[in-house]
């Protein structure tokens, strides 16, 4: 089984705005570059206004109670990978204990985007690798989308190849090449109903259903 948290909200400042006075009051506070920082609307609200796809970045906190979420959860030998919004994709292993603490999370996806690798015991836990995301959605995927029922998931969860896609990003639609790639694949959606969720409650339903069939 593998979950895939696709266009999360996570990425360092961008080039187009390292220069905003908001940003470079950080950078100082903080010691860093802009390119070491991640973007985060709760810090850089002002510096954002002009950013396109503006109302899907700066949400780092989305993807990591997603993470901490299915990472808790009693289901096992299943793969995770994290899709970013900028198009990075990162595979998170099932043994990673994240941190709890959300500005401690933030220092480890800081330290991540620098050296691509998080290793611990001989382990690695996080890593940025080279992997397109159609090649993480398969034919017998179920993505997760408002205005959806929950049948589609029910029917899959059995199987041992499924792949469950949850958008992980604050506001709008998957682009418009994420629905090229679902049309290609054949995917099936799911959802829990037409009223817009958050992705940890989709994350948590979601979960809590495949625990069901575990």
């Amino acid at each position: 089984m593998r979950f895939v948290f696709l266009e999360a909200s996570l990425e360092t400042i961008p080039p187009e705005i390292s220069d905003h006075e908001v940003v470079r009051r950080d950078t100082k506070r903080r010691g860093k570059r802009p390119e070491e920082i991640l973007l985060d609307d709760s810090k850089h609200h002002r510096a954002m206004e002009g950013l396109e796809n503006r109302e899907k970045r700066g949400r780092p906190d989305i993807v990591h109670q997603c993470l901490l979420a299915l990472l808790d959860s009693s289901l096992e030998d299943f793969e995770v990978y994290v899709h970013t919004v900028a198009g990075k994709v990162i595979r998170v292993n099932r043994k990673t204990r994240l941190p709890r603490n959300y500005n401690r999370f933030v220092g480890l996806m800081e330290d991540l985007f620098r050296r691509g690798r998080i290793s611990a015991g001989g382990d690695v836990l996080l890593e940025i690798v080279d992997v397109g995301i159609d090649e993480l959605i398969s034919r017998n995927a179920v993505v997760m989308h408002e205005g959806y029922g929950v049948g589609p998931l029910l029917e899959a969860a059995g199987s041992d190849d499924l792949v469950v896609c949850i958008g992980a990003f604050p506001h709008g639609d998957f682009d418009d090449e994420l629905w090229r790639i679902f049309e290609e694949k054949g995917v099936m959606f799911a959802g829990f109903g037409d009223r817009p969720r958050t992705s940890l409650y989709v994350t948590y339903k979601t979960v809590c259903i495949l625990e069901g069939f575990s």
